[in-house]
């Protein structure tokens, strides 16, 4: 009973502070110009869009469900799209053609994407992995706006994370 009487006592006192504030908030003076100064913002020349080392077009557009018949059309790269929340994943197996081109980026190139599943514009490689490849899941993708995947062996796959930059 006596926790009860403090926490309501408490309570009131919290509430009394708070209506003394809003009074006498309500009544005080225009703010100074020193409480609404704000800084300016710095924007500087736009920054250049790189120019992409690849570029390349979607075969198709699916679920991670599909891919597989897709992939093994081996018609070029497709965008499998993994739901909400996640990365488009631009998948070639190395055999149709993956190893030709995605290994081969480094952090900082820049690859084109067009085509049915992907947002089209330049892309910037922000990260690169190795996985194994029996072990390998969608939680291991990179947090990108996109993500490149391979096999590069025959026991290991790349995956290179890309963000949009522009068109």
């Amino acid at each position: 009973m006596r926790r009860l009487i403090v926490l309501l006592t408490g309570v009131a006192a919290l509430l009394a502070v708070l209506s003394w504030s809003s009074q006498t908030t309500a009544s005080a003076s225009p703010p100074s110009s020193l409480q609404t100064a704000s800084i300016p913002a710095v924007s500087g020349p736009p920054v250049p869009v790189p120019r992409p080392r690849f570029t390349r077009s979607m075969y198709s557009a699916t679920q991670l469900a599909g891919a597989g018949v897709m992939l093994d059309a081996c018609a070029g790269p497709i965008a499998i799209h993994l739901g909400p929340g996640r990365p488009i994943l631009v998948a070639q197996h190395d055999y149709c053609g993956g190893t030709a081109w995605m290994p081969k980026l480094n952090l900082g190139d820049a690859v084109k994407l067009t085509g049915d599943g992907i947002y089209p514009g330049i892309y910037v490689v922000t990260e690169i992995r190795y996985q194994i490849r029996d072990e390998a899941t969608v939680g291991d993708l990179p947090d990108a706006d996109a993500v490149l995947q391979t096999c590069v062996t025959k026991k290991k796959l790349i995956l290179v994370g890309l963000n949009w930059v522009g068109v």
